[in-house]
């Protein structure tokens, strides 16, 4: 059996020091006393962890950041914070646009794991530059801001203090990032001596990446290729809509034992099939521009469609043009088969994808949301066939602890009790909880 991936990430550490700070030591306990959620995370990262390791390495950076994405995402690529931050390295829309992260209504860059990691590298080299070298300081400038490190900096350097992360002071959240990063890679390298059994990721490619240079309906590629909708979603996240982005080359992720099955039919196909088509009468007026950019497809793309030789159009010419309707009439269909649901704390799109066997999407479309945010009490339309499997009460729910909360207030939120909590989680203390980790919750 191949190693599994850790070997090479515990080889590639360059942060962790031989003697462990005692802030490090606390958090190192805290984990080991949840060691639930770092099974979760852990597990999650299973399709991303060795591209990410392969491009911290080809980079030359320290492989311990392979675990970053622990820390500011939980390694959710649908991840979305109430700063607006996004993805599995979680940037923000300003920073995402300054490292070429495009965002529009079809995609967002931030979401997809092959742009926002080489983001993610750009930015920390270049933190890591700035800083001198120090790349705890550039891990707190990732959290933080560049602007706001060079500040505390500066503050210490008049006071004549040492100006290492260990000295700074620090808001809570960017105090405790560094420390939960270097906590997480001792686990890493010392499961046997703590306990902790790591899941058996391989040291391989999880998926393939295939060029594709036209749009192409998602439900084609799922179809063809005999995609499992839930691996689909998550390796191509930054898809916002049921059809792949216009006017731009774009790599579909795919499990590698299913990269040939789907490159067998994209070959094949005829591109002008990846749509489906309805006609179009032209009515005064109309150019094949406007009729393009009205239907968002190129103007190539149309006249090729049609066998198009000239620009000129006449009053009653039937053009075929990609189906607007297609996606609508799927979704008639569906609707039969749809009952409501009100977002319970703790849900994300993402888990209603899963728990009601519906594409990610679709889900979306369905009920014309433009971002994967969703609120506690909105109401959703998602399928019935799987809601049996799933009584009402009680409830699992994996919460996602925020800055300024406390137990009690999470217990009184969730009509629970502290000592509940305390107990479904095996927390030893119960001052020392922490933005980011998770809580398990039984809620009726």
């Amino acid at each position: 059996m191949q190693l599994p991936i850790w070997h090479r990430i515990r080889n590639g550490y360059q942060l962790l020091p031989k003697n462990l700070p005692p802030r490090v030591s606390d958090f190192r306990r805290a984990y080991l006393g949840r060691q639930e959620y770092l099974s979760i995370v852990l597990e999650r990262s299973r399709p991303f962890l060795f591209y990410i390791t392969e491009q911290l390495k080809l980079s030359d950076l320290p492989l311990e950041i392979a675990l970053l994405p622990i820390i500011e995402s939980g390694y959710d690529p649908f991840a979305y914070s109430k700063s607006h931050a996004a993805g599995l390295w979680q940037f923000i829309p300003s920073t995402g646009e300054y490292f070429g992260l495009e965002k529009n209504y079809w995609y967002d860059g931030r979401l997809d794991l092959v742009e926002s990691t080489r983001a993610a590298i750009e930015y920390l080299r270049y933190l890591h530059n700035h800083f001198n070298n120090d790349w705890l300081l550039a891990l707190a400038a990732y959290n933080a801001g560049e602007g706001f490190i060079n500040k505390r900096i500066k503050e210490n350097l008049k006071r004549g203090l040492s100006t290492d992360f260990w000295s700074l002071k620090l808001p809570r959240q960017t105090r405790e990032y560094v420390p939960r990063l270097l906590a997480i890679a001792d686990i890493i390298k010392n499961p046997q001596h703590y306990a902790v059994s790591l899941p058996h990721i391989p040291n391989r490619p999880f998926f393939d990446m295939i060029l594709i240079e036209d749009q192409i309906e998602v439900s084609e590629i799922l179809q063809k290729g005999e995609l499992s909708t839930k691996n689909f979603s998550a390796l191509n996240a930054g898809i916002l809509e049921s059809i792949t982005p216009p006017l731009k080359k774009y790599y579909l992720l795919v499990p590698t034992h299913k990269g040939t099955v789907v490159r067998d039919f994209l070959q094949a196909s005829r591109k002008e099939t990846w749509r489906a088509r309805s006609k179009y009468s032209v009515v005064y007026g109309d150019t094949l521009s406007e009729i393009a950019q009205k239907h968002n497809v190129t103007l190539d793309w149309l006249k090729k469609v049609n066998n198009w030789k000239t620009d000129h159009l006449s009053i009653g010419d039937t053009l075929l043009v990609p189906n607007k309707s297609r996606f609508s009439n799927e979704q008639k269909q569906v609707e039969k088969h749809l009952v409501l649901y009100r977002v319970a704390a703790g849900d994300s799109l993402s888990k209603l994808s899963d728990r009601f066997d519906m594409n990610l999407n679709k889900l979306k479309s369905i009920n014309k949301l433009r971002t994967d945010l969703i609120r506690v009490g909105q109401i959703l339309k998602v399928q019935s066939q799987r809601i049996d499997s799933y009584p009402p009460s009680p409830r699992h729910i994996y919460y996602n602890i925020k800055s300024g909360d406390t137990l009690s207030r999470i217990a009184i939120k969730y009509g629970t009790t502290v000592e509940q909590i305390i107990n479904w989680n095996n927390i030893q203390n119960s001052q020392q909880i922490h933005p980011g980790e998770t809580l398990f919750i039984k809620s009726e």
